[in-house]
């Protein structure tokens, strides 16, 4: 038997701006996507007979290597013009064909992690994006 299974062990993550330009590579991301859909029973129903639509959001955490203070939103003010979204670029493994694109990105907070060892110090920036391609 012939398996040809294909698992990734990491990704190439970076920052670009609208016009694909390319502004950071980031250390590290993890992301989901969620819908607020909602069910709907009727009257002495034990499930639900309809699903409403919901909303739809993108959100998650994007690390990077701590090399100044406020490193990527000091960054994101210089290379963005003004409110300009960005978009987070993840390519799996090295072929471009396994690739994702969270669109429309705008970071909501961010933290440190520090650890008393040799391990660098990292910034985590919470983000949410409009949608994934």
């Amino acid at each position: 038997m012939n398996y040809n299974y294909e698992y990734f062990s990491g990704a190439n993550v970076t920052i670009e701006n609208q016009n694909g330009g390319r502004i950071t590579e980031c250390a590290g991301i993890s992301y989901s996507i969620s819908n607020s859909r909602q069910p709907v029973y009727g009257y002495n129903s034990e499930y639900f007979d309809v699903m409403l639509p919901g909303r739809i959001i993108v959100q998650g955490t994007i690390v990077v290597n701590q090399t100044r203070k406020n490193y990527l939103e000091d960054l994101l003010k210089t290379k963005l013009a003004n409110g300009e979204l960005f978009y987070i670029q993840i390519i799996f493994g090295n072929d471009t064909a396994n690739q994702q694109t969270l669109i429309d990105c705008a970071l909501v907070s961010s933290g440190k992690t520090i650890q008393v060892t040799e391990q660098v110090i990292l910034e985590e920036y919470s983000f949410i994006a409009k949608t994934i391609e």
